[in-house]
């Protein structure tokens, strides 16, 4: 049998609220008290506790539903009407929500439900978790915005932040809040982490993404044969040969985390390989 602990300040509506849960058989009131710091004296600890939040006097609400869910299934009855209220109090723990105005057997019903592991919304508080919800900004997995993902499909895809600031109609500056945001929900350090990201998370593909980071191959009469020759430190086009005077074109930004590159000139052109040091 589950066992059922009310805290509820007002006496006549206590007394009522154990009327109704005796009505049940699967359900055993061990406690009926008036306060939170009188349910804490108690030895035994119930299966369910039934709390009128208005009971929790000068203490923070979402705080005492917070504490008592890590060892009870608790059933609350805000004492606002609010929606974001009503959404902290079931993102602290509270299984479910009735009102004062809940009838009789619709609150034996979501005793039982929650009894059972079940999460019960009155039907005046469920109409108001809805229109919450829906006036809420839709986020993605690792909490990003809608913003944030089209600015980290952009970045994968090669834009600049200039560009993307054009294609979104925002300023630069709003792109490099969004960027640094970015960077903070998913602990990216750099560009190239990034676009892994991205593709993990299936906002870029891996063909489009990858040709940022690919090397382009260079004519054999760009270098001298045999000679070896490394990126240089230009975040454009631009990388300095290791032998003096040699001149190479490689599609590498150091900046997006881009290992040092080697070429060595054979055939037709220079095959690129990246040196992990």
């Amino acid at each position: 049998m589950t066992t059922v602990a009310i805290v509820e300040g007002n006496t006549m509506m206590r007394a009522g609220i154990e009327q109704v849960i005796q009505r049940s058989e699967r359900l055993r009131i061990v406690a009926s008290v008036g306060t939170v710091e009188e349910l804490e004296l108690l030895t035994a600890r119930p299966d369910v506790i039934v709390l009128d939040l208005a009971a929790c006097r000068a203490q923070d609400p979402v705080r005492v539903v917070s504490a008592l869910a890590e060892h009870a299934v608790v059933l609350a009855m805000p004492a606002s009407d609010g929606g974001h209220e009503l959404l902290s109090l079931l993102q602290a723990g509270a299984c479910g929500l009735v009102t004062h105005d809940t009838g009789a057997d619709e609150f034996l019903a979501a005793v039982e439900a929650v009894a059972l592991g079940s999460v019960y919304l009155a039907g005046g508080v469920a109409r108001t978790v809805g229109a919450e919800l829906r006036h809420r900004p839709i986020s993605e997995p690792r909490g990003l915005t809608r913003r944030e993902i089209e600015t980290l499909r952009l970045l994968a895809y090669g834009h600049t932040h200039r560009q993307i600031a054009r294609r979104l109609g925002l300023t630069e500056t709003t792109v490099n809040t969004y960027v640094k945001r970015i960077r903070a929900k998913l602990n990216a350090g750099n560009k190239a982490e990034l676009t892994r990201m991205a593709i993990d998370l299936g906002y870029a593909t891996t063909g489009e993404a990858s040709r940022r980071l690919r090397p382009a191959l260079v004519p054999q009469a760009a270098i001298a044969p045999g000679a070896q020759v490394r990126a240089g430190t230009s975040d454009r086009t631009g990388a300095t040969g290791a032998a003096a005077g040699v001149a190479v074109v490689a599609r590498i930004s150091p900046r997006v985390g881009v290992p040092p590159v080697h070429g060595v000139a054979h055939g037709g052109a220079v095959a690129m390989r990246a040196v992990v040091r």
